[in-house]
């Protein structure tokens, strides 16, 4: 494959596998000749002389197939590239030549396969340039020792494993936790650790313990699993923990160690070459390596993946109470990836996700912002992106609600909020507070310098900012003349309660007042009296960078969606059901179908374990019906190889599975069981893709409510909205599509 150019603002596949820059083969006896008039047939340079023949064409040397299976060429990390290599026929393969950067390392690359002519091998000892912020280009020749000329030449551009590659600077300042991951202290400013590989066993009484002696007598109680592959071995699971792009990463792999294991460790038969890796929920801006403890690889969820087979990772930086930055998240995803395939020597047969709450987020996000990372998802009590414009608004109407309880009753709150009773009350105390620069709580400290250091517009304006904003200020940007993050939030327009007014839950008064008080936020995220007003162009930079997800672009039409829930009668719960509609309803208008995502609904008595496990049981059919077919990745593809009960259900309190398509039917059969409710948005005229920050506007005009507005009531509308109120037909302001995948930040 030849060469292009970096394209620093997109990429269309998850990496090119091939990347070579220069051929660098001779072509003797090349001959170019001016034109002389006259016509041409243009197939040959040689003018025609009576009686002597052109002399015989140059044939060029086949060239050498060179790939990176670990990860794209110009995106590796930490100093090796797994690299299989093609010969071409003709070539004796024990003359295959391979340098790096001119030093000979063709015992690194053996022949894995005579017939196919494949030799691969881990490739060590690339350069790194840990000043760079575009990599360290390195230079790979495959040659043939018999033929000068027969040589090709790849880029490979090396990053530390510390990252970054795509993200753009890291935040600072940033306290490691190595110590309580148990690894340690750190190694350097980057809180990295040495590695360390320990096993544990799974006893007949369902727990694990360490296992002291990994090639020694196994112990009484130790149990055995079968793959989903049919495979019955020990159950003995060997455990990685180290470091990648600053966060503590487990990796875990059924194994059986002996004493005449190779010196180069390989996963044995029980791993069924599959990859899942968890993600984490919650969402915050904490400017610390965070704490995964190793029995977070290890409990009841990691033995449904590890019994079956499956290697199962998971990552502090996978994990959106730490940073809640999807670019940061996708790519430490791709280096893990690269890592396990490095280590395990071969590209996992396929990778699918599992997580709930702000682990569904980091699914959807990283899918639509790094596409081939992910081939399946398996999103929990799904949000479709952290910035929604709930989780502040919350906070906004409660104010209102507060000091007039009397007018503002739970039935006349849910019928504005759209929410079930407790779910704004839930959101306003859990989550509001992330867009606040002076939550110190929120950033997460530990070292007194720093916790001292914290943003306070009166006492410390130039802080560190503890907000969801400046942790993705790569993507959004900086206020001009500060190092503050833009902010997209606005609600300027937005009729709170509309819904409500026009079935006349609510009367105008009830209406008028509610949005004359409902305020918004300043630029430090404290509540004001004037509403939001989003910074200019950070509106552009979220829509498109991706973090408001268009579920756009392949990365979420061609994989399989399970989105699953076991909360679905709860209340006060701020995972509200409806989110899995409107997430469906931004796959439709992205892709004009949306069947190749499934949802499952259950109440709060079913057990997580049971339906994670019917889930990864569903998608291993799935994703291995699609891998035996050959044809390109498509959203037809996914869904003709849907196995059976592969559609849309849910499970009664009996645990009684009733087969019917999500909807928002009241009639419907599982929405008789667990009602929906909505969101504060939508009752203001949302429509349900649910995916505009900051409305276009129109006039004020009374004949747009079902209600009476009239003299004194429609005066006082106007001057409570006197740029006008908001056009939920038109798109938002500022609203761009999805500007590429595999973005490199900044953006400008």
């Amino acid at each position: 494959m030849l060469a292009t150019p970096r394209r620093p603002h997109k990429r269309v596949s998850p990496w090119p596998r091939v990347q070579v820059v220069a051929a660098g083969i001779a072509m003797a006896g090349a001959l170019i000749v001016a034109g002389c008039g006259g016509g041409s047939d243009g197939g040959s340079v040689f003018p025609f002389i009576p009686g002597v023949s052109p002399p015989p064409a140059a044939q060029t040397p086949a060239a050498f197939q060179v790939k990176t299976l670990s990860s794209a060429p110009d995106m590796i990390s930490g100093g090796d590239t797994l690299v299989e290599i093609t010969a071409p026929v003709g070539v004796a393969l024990d003359k295959v030549r391979v340098s790096l950067n001119g030093k000979d390392v063709t015992s690194q690359v053996p022949v894995v396969n005579s017939t196919t002519r494949v030799l691969r091998g881990l490739v060590t000892g690339l350069t790194t340039d840990a000043a760079s912020t575009t990599g360290s280009v390195n230079t790979l020749v495959v040659s043939n020792a018999d033929v000068a000329a027969q040589r090709t030449e790849a880029k490979l551009v090396n990053y530390p494993i510390t990252g970054p590659i795509l993200s753009g600077p890291h935040i600072s300042p940033y306290e490691c936790r190595t110590v309580q991951n148990g690894l340690g202290a750190a190694l350097d400013a980057n809180c990295s650790a040495t590695t360390q590989v320990v096993w544990y066993y799974r006893t007949k009484t369902n727990t694990f313990k360490p296992l002291a002696d990994p090639t020694g007598p196994r112990p009484a109680d130790l149990a055995e699993t079968t793959t989903n592959d049919g495979v019955t071995v020990p159950y003995i699971v060997r455990v990685e923990s180290g470091t990648i792009n600053r966060g503590v990463y487990r990796l875990a792999v059924l194994d059986n160690p002996a004493k005449d294991s190779p010196a180069v460790w390989k996963p044995g038969k029980g791993w069924n070459k599959k990859l899942v890796p968890y993600f984490d929920c919650c969402g915050s801006a904490q400017y610390n390596q965070g704490v995964h403890p190793i029995e977070s690889i290890l409990d009841e969820i990691g033995n449904i993946f590890l019994s079956r087979g499956f290697a199962f990772v998971n990552s502090t930086e996978l994990w959106n109470n730490q940073h809640a930055n999807p670019h940061l998240q996708g790519e430490t995803l791709m280096m893990i990836k690269e890592h396990v395939t490095e280590e395990f020597g071969e590209v996992p047969k396929w990778t699918a996700g599992i997580g709930g709450s702000g682990g569904a987020i980091q699914q959807y996000l990283i899918a639509q912002l790094y596409p081939g990372l992910l081939d399946g998802i398996q999103p929990i009590v799904s949000f479709p992106e952290t910035l929604m414009p709930e989780v502040m608004e919350c906070r906004l109407l409660n104010n209102v609600y507060g000091p007039d309880l009397a007018t503002w009753t739970p039935a006349k709150q849910v019928a504005v909020n759209g929410f079930n009773q407790g779910t704004c009350a839930a959101w306003d105390g859990a989550f509001a507070s992330i867009i606040k620069s002076d939550n110190a709580g929120g950033c997460g400290f530990l070292e007194p310098g720093n916790a001292a250091n914290v943003f306070n517009r009166a006492t410390n304006p130039n802080g560190v900012r503890c907000d969801l904003f400046q942790t993705n200020v790569n993507l959004l940007g900086k206020r001009p003349g500060t190092q503050e993050a833009r902010r997209p939030i606005d609600n300027i327009g937005v009729q709170y309660g509309l819904a409500a007014l026009n079935k006349g839950t609510i009367t105008v008064k009830e209406f008028l007042d509610l949005n004359d008080k409902v305020g918004g936020y300043d630029r430090d995220g404290n509540v004001q009296a004037a509403r939001s007003l989003a910074d200019d162009g950070a509106l552009a930079a979220t829509y498109s960078g991706g973090f408001k997800n268009s579920f756009s672009g392949p990365g979420l039409a061609n994989i399989p969606i399970i989105t699953q829930r076991g909360n679905a009668d709860a209340t006060g719960d701020i995972h509200d059901t409806l989110q899995d509609l409107i997430i469906r309803a931004r796959l439709q208008r992205a892709n004009g179908r949306s069947d190749n995502q499934i949802i499952w609904t259950l109440g709060s008595s079913a057990s997580i374990l049971s339906y994670v496990a019917d889930s990864i049981d569903l998608m291993n059919k799935w994703l291995d019906n699609m891998a035996a077919d050959s044809a390109a990745a498509s959203i037809d593809k996914v869904v003709r190889n849907k196995p059976a009960g592969a559609n849309d259900a849910c499970w009664d309190k009996s645990n009684k599975r009733i087969d019917e398509v999500a909807s928002q039917d009241p009639a419907a059969k599982c929405n008789v069981i667990y009602p929906r409710f909505t969101t504060p948005r939508l009752v203001a005229g949302s429509p349900m893709v649910n995916d505009v920050l900051k409305c276009q506007l129109k006039p004020v005009n009374a004949a747009d409510y079902s209600v009476t507005i009239a003299g004194a009531d429609l005066a006082r509308l106007q001057t409570i909205f006197p740029s006008g109120v908001c056009d939920w037909n038109k798109p938002g302001a500022g609203q761009e599509p999805l500007r590429g995948t595999y973005l490199r930040l900044p953006l400008n």
